[in-house]
């Protein structure tokens, strides 16, 4: 289990993803917009990063040198995408390492954080190989698109952290 950096997480969660999306919120809805999606992949990524003390990956594998990070809304699905050119070699990559869930509201005031271990997540990805495989005869495919739900994420992870209204509630504590 990694020791997390929960403070220093919190601090980039505050700054870079709470006031962020509230600094935009009267001009989303200003103009009929939710603030829906209004914080990148790539700020979960870095959350994660600082949380796990890990770095970015380098090339088009995982995100993290040891860690997948995917976001979706509380009880929604979380999408893998694999595009035909590397789509072979970034499931084999997804395999190797274990993945990170964000799960979070709409106006990114609740957050939970899940650890799923590669060996849970295993099974999952020798399903998915036969179809990307046979997706890819077809040569007008570009791309193969599975999901993980959030049940799934719930029953076989380790919730790591947990923000409720802005507010730390849990993490994990090292033992």
């Amino acid at each position: 289990m990694p020791t997390l950096q929960v403070q220093e997480a919190f601090s980039f969660y505050r700054t870079y993803i709470l006031e962020y999306s509230r600094d935009k919120t009267e001009i989303y809805r200003k103009y009929g917009f939710s603030l829906q999606g209004s914080v990148g992949s790539k700020d979960w990524e870095v959350f994660a990063a600082i949380l796990l003390n890990d770095r970015a990956r380098r090339g088009d594998g995982a995100d993290l040198v040891n860690y997948e990070v995917k976001s979706a809304v509380i009880g929604g699905s979380f999408e893998y995408q694999y595009h035909r050119n590397r789509g072979l070699n970034k499931l084999t990559d997804d395999r190797d390492v274990d993945h990170i869930f964000v799960a979070r509201s709409e106006t990114y005031t609740n957050v939970e954080i899940w650890l799923v271990e590669r060996s849970r997540m295993v099974p999952t990805f020798d399903r998915w190989l036969p179809e990307l495989l046979q997706n890819y005869e077809t040569i007008e495919r570009q791309r193969f698109r599975r999901s993980v739900t959030y049940g799934f994420v719930r029953s076989q992870g380790i919730r790591l952290l947990e923000i409720r209204a802005g507010e730390l509630m849990y993490f994990l504590e090292a033992t």
